[in-house]
């Protein structure tokens, strides 16, 4: 988690900046359908709500998700392929909505646990918040609509897409990681022959 090595002014106007800046990120990615080995449809809204727990903490996370939400219910085009109402949730769907700010939680409060923030650590925290997405939306749709395949069936085929999107988010991760730090080069590798 970054937070702390964000100052724009004070740390409610910073909590504030990062909330904002990731409802806007959300509602610009989210509607995307990306078609991932050939005819599965992927959305990145499970990246990107976990990624912002992850990078932020669990409440600058969970804050931006639930602003997010009430977005798309309040009739922003923000769901997936461009989907917006309070409609989306009531049906066999609504559960993955009502587990984004979980998993935005449970992610961001691991990852407030981790203190170094590499590749395999950031994978497993990206996994684990949409872990927690789709157990309790696919808990919530199977309730409410009854479904042939087993549980394991289902996750079977929703595993390359996860490990997909984890290792995006855990690359963002990084990524994000260096640029706040400051992340230096190896000085024995960089240094060159002085002039």
């Amino acid at each position: 988690m970054f937070r702390r090595n964000v100052s724009f002014h004070s740390p409610h106007v910073d909590s504030a900046v990062l909330v904002l800046l990731g409802v806007a990120l959300m509602s610009w990615l989210s509607p995307q359908v990306w078609m991932f080995q050939g005819d599965l449809p992927i959305t990145p809204q499970s990246l990107m709500v976990v990624l912002w727990g992850v990078l932020w903490g669990w409440q600058t996370g969970t804050a931006a998700v639930v602003l997010y939400l009430v977005a798309g219910g309040m009739g922003a085009p923000v769901f997936a392929d461009g989907a917006s109402g309070w409609v989306h949730f009531k049906g066999s769907t609504a559960g993955f909505l009502f587990a984004f700010p979980v998993g935005a939680l449970v992610a961001g409060w691991a990852a407030e646990h981790v203190t170094r923030f590499k590749y395999g650590a950031s994978a497993l925290l990206m996994l684990l918040g949409q872990l927690a997405v789709v157990l309790l939306g696919l808990g919530w749709q199977r309730g409410i609509v009854p479904v042939e395949a087993s549980w394991a069936e289902t996750l079977t085929s929703l595993v390359p897409a996860l490990l997909v999107k984890s290792a995006l988010g855990a690359l963002i991760t990084v990524f994000v990681g260096r640029a706040l730090t400051g992340h230096k080069v190896n000085e024995a590798s960089s240094s060159g022959p002085e002039e």
